[in-house]
């Protein structure tokens, strides 16, 4: 054989040399034909990938992203030199060196297909790139060729970085993960400029199959290995050094998700963030354009809102009693083994102090019950129960799921121990606006988005009860009465001339006091003397004030008005107390900052809308008054908060309705609780007992975060004059109850005080605390 190669060798090689030359041929011919009705290369730069839009909180912190294909553009300047050396090493050691076909790798391919073996692929970066752009995935001989002439196209027009950037920002990296930013972000929490060698070899390293044999959370052991093969191949190509690629080959694999585990923040203010963006620019921009919105939200105080709701529910849902014995899941009743069934919200838990989760019961008696959590075990108490009124075991038993609350975790971490609760039926909504802007800075629309989508912080019509009342009040301030105007606290009925019908007043808690001031009046919430007050300015003027104070619900002139009996939404109230904290102006509350479109342009701009809709000194008249409430009427639970605070309580008909709204200079924040279907929260749960204390769990957070500067100034037309309290008139010597009142020129009090008014006023030398009314 090999005398005959010696003798024929010209021979060969001429005919080598023929078989080339027609293979070539005959390859040069098919580009010619394929060529034709193909795409043609103009400029990559326009073709739009499909890029997702993301939500910034007013930190510029991504708080949601909206997606088909979860992808964050880079520039060529943010991607490290890591990256691009490891995904050369992975995918094609000639980058730098070709003309858009790796021919080495080319016939390597093809001899691995001619022989069965798997000698890699065979398309260079620039062949992938081509095929991701312009052709469907599937193999053929076809596509190839395709592929081939495309790339030669994209090396004529463009450098090796700028294709290097274009194959970065359109590669799929698994789960809806497409481009190395969103890969940076969901693996390794981080930007892409941040990253790592490990980081960069392990991306790199999983771009031929991110969803199958290199699923980084599923396939470990292959993730590994591939990672290390990719570091190798970069020491052997002598990309990075030895000392590099040891460091590097000891740095552990991510063990989930970079959001794996976390809560979901500000789950309703993003939904309605969506439905305003696809109702302005439709699906296609929202969920491929790649927008970038920059909202109003506070990503701190979303949080502190969220979590004061939640607690607060759960406290008003516990008053009620436990409810949930028919409704827990038992494993064993469905066959299931307590000690190693796993439950599905327990994958990717936390399980720390505060947390409330799902346990499974093992064992219980009657002091206490075994709860297994995850690979954790807990002890129930029955003192942690007490709160049911039950014993242990008429509310657990062996094989049932349900929530506990981690009280403590022992030091080792083997052991909890744990608290009973329960999920709350009762519903609640909290929204803060920042006064002089207007910006959303949290709301929060109900317990769980999960549980319920619908938006009570801006969709829900309910009474408002009380909180209505400063409306009322501030009309009559501009009608001629004062702070210290003195009217009567006694029950009476009429025929309400506006709507025909019989309309008896009572105070809450039946108890009437006769003549007592506006101030004391609002303070105390006596629903009798705002009826008066109304029926003095007339149903019509608290209409035209409401719709002043920007509420734009259904309202009807009706004597009714004065109790909040008309349903208007949270945002609305919210809003119209604005106008106390901001010397009479109000202000929209908005949502959107900014929007900028894939190219950074700014598409939309936002800002604060103000109207003054009050002369100064008549807010700051009700400013004050509403200070009052939380020093001395309804609003006392917040009194001991470190901030100038003024807010108004409110409570519906049979408790159904329960309200807090209050402000301090820089900030509103409106509560309200109850149930969708409307219905009693309980006996004596008034705006005070149920909203109020989710208002101060929010605020304490918040002032300790942001302490309160400014003040509340009354302006050079109010005149604060000395007098007594109870009886209006101007301070003497013998009055037992001094205050420094606020006052429009022309209706101070002229009068002084003495014994004779003092004896018209009920109690009036009694020192026990008054009762107020919500």
């Amino acid at each position: 054989m090999k005398d005959f190669i010696r003798k024929n060798l010209k021979i060969l090689l001429l005919a080598a040399s023929l078989l080339a030359t027609v293979l070539l041929g005959i390859l040069a011919g098919m580009i010619l034909v394929y060529q034709k009705g193909f795409p043609q290369i103009k400029n990559l730069e326009d073709i739009k990938p499909v890029v997702m839009t993301t939500v910034y909180d007013d930190q510029n912190a991504p708080i949601k992203d909206f997606a088909i294909e979860k992808r964050i553009i880079v520039k060529s300047s943010d991607i490290p030199e890591f990256l691009k050396k490891a995904i050369v090493a992975a995918e094609d050691n000639q980058f730098y060196s070709h003309w858009g076909i790796n021919l080495r790798g080319f016939f390597r391919a093809v001899g691995g297909v001619l022989l069965g073996k798997k000698w890699g692929g065979g398309s260079s970066i620039t062949m992938q790139l081509a095929r991701g752009l312009f052709l469907t995935p599937e193999f053929s001989m076809s596509r190839k060729l395709k592929e081939m002439l495309l790339a030669i196209q994209i090396e004529k027009k463009y450098s090796k970085d700028q294709i290097m950037a274009f194959y970065c920002n359109k590669i799929f990296l698994g789960g809806s993960i497409y481009g190395v930013g969103a890969a940076a972000r969901y693996y390794f929490a981080k930007a892409v400029k941040e990253l790592n060698l490990a980081e960069a070899a392990l991306i790199a390293g999983i771009i031929p199959n991110p969803n199958g044999l290199y699923a980084v959370f599923k396939r470990r052991d292959n993730v590994l290995k591939r990672r290390n093969h990719v570091l190798l191949r970069m020491l052997l190509l002598k990309l990075i050094t030895v000392e590099e690629y040891q460091a590097a080959k000891a740095v552990p694999l991510p063990e989930k998700p970079a959001d794996a585990g976390a809560e979901s923040i500000a789950d309703y203010f993003t939904e309605d963030t969506r439905k305003y963006l696809e109702a302005k620019y439709g699906d296609n921009l929202l969920y491929k354009g790649g927008l970038k919105v920059f909202t109003t939200l506070n990503g701190e105080m979303q949080k502190w809102a969220e979590d004061a709701l939640r607690e607060g529910l759960r406290a008003l849902d516990k008053r009620q009693g436990w409810r949930s014995r028919d409704k827990l899941l038992n494993l064993l009743e469905n066959d299931l083994d307590p000690a190693s069934y796993e439950l599905p919200s327990w994958k990717n838990g936390r399980f720390d102090s505060g947390q409330v989760v799902e346990g499974v019961v093992l064992e219980v008696d009657r002091a206490k019950a075994t709860v297994r959590i995850a690979a954790l075990r807990g002890e129930l108490k029955a003192a942690a129960c007490a709160w049911t009124r039950r014993s242990l075991r008429s509310l657990l038993k062996t094989g049932d799921v349900a929530l506990f609350r981690i009280l403590a975790v022992e030091k080792d971490g083997g052991k909890l121990d744990l608290g009973l609760e329960q999920e709350p039926e009762v519903e609640g909504a909290l929204l803060a606006v920042e006064n002089k802007t207007g910006e959303i800075k949290a709301m929060v629309g109900g317990y769980a988005f999960q549980k319920s989508k619908f938006n009570r912080a801006i969709q829900a019509l309910r009474q408002t009860g009380s909180t209505f009342k400063p409306i009322i009040y501030t009309a009559a301030l501009e009608h001629g009465f004062s702070p210290a105007t003195i009217i009567q606290d006694e029950p009476f009925s009429y025929i309400d001339e506006w709507s025909g019908e019989l309309w008896e007043p009572r105070n809450h808690t039946g108890h009437y006091l006769g003549p007592v001031t506006l101030r004391r009046g609002l303070e105390l919430s006596l629903n009798a003397v705002t009826a008066r007050i109304l029926q003095s300015i007339t149903p019509e003027v608290g209409v035209r004030y409401a719709r002043k104070f920007g509420i734009t619900s259904e309202l009807k002139p009706y004597m009714s008005l004065a109790l909040g009996a008309f349903e208007v939404t949270l945002k609305e109230m919210v809003e119209a107390f604005t106008v106390f904290a901001n010397c009479g102006t109000r202000v929209n509350a908005y949502f959107v900052r900014s929007i900028r479109d894939l190219n950074n342009n700014i598409i939309e701009e936002n800002g604060s809308e103000r109207k003054q809709v009050l002369e100064r000194e008549t807010a700051f008249i009700m400013n004050y008054l509403l200070q009052g409430v939380v020093r001395s009427g309804t609003g006392w639970r917040a009194r001991a908060l470190p901030a100038p605070l003024g807010g108004k309580t409110g409570t519906s008909n049979d408790y159904t309705d329960a309200w807090f709204i209050g402000f301090t200079p820089t900030l509103t924040v409106g509560v309200w609780v109850g149930f969708d279907q409307k219905k009693s929260l309980g006996y004596e749960q008034t705006g005070s007992e149920a909203a109020l204390p989710i208002f101060v769990s929010f605020m304490e957070r918040y002032l300790q975060r942001y302490p309160e500067t400014d003040k509340f100034v009354p302006p050079s037309g109010v005149y604060m004059i000395e007098i007594d309290k109870y009886t209006g008139r101007l301070l003497t010597p013998d009055c037992l109850y001094p205050f420094r009142e606020a006052f429009l020129p022309g209706s101070e009090p002229l009068e002084f005080c003495n014994e004779e008014e003092h004896q018209k006023i009920f109690n009036y030398y009694e020192t026990e605390t008054e009762s107020s009314n919500d």
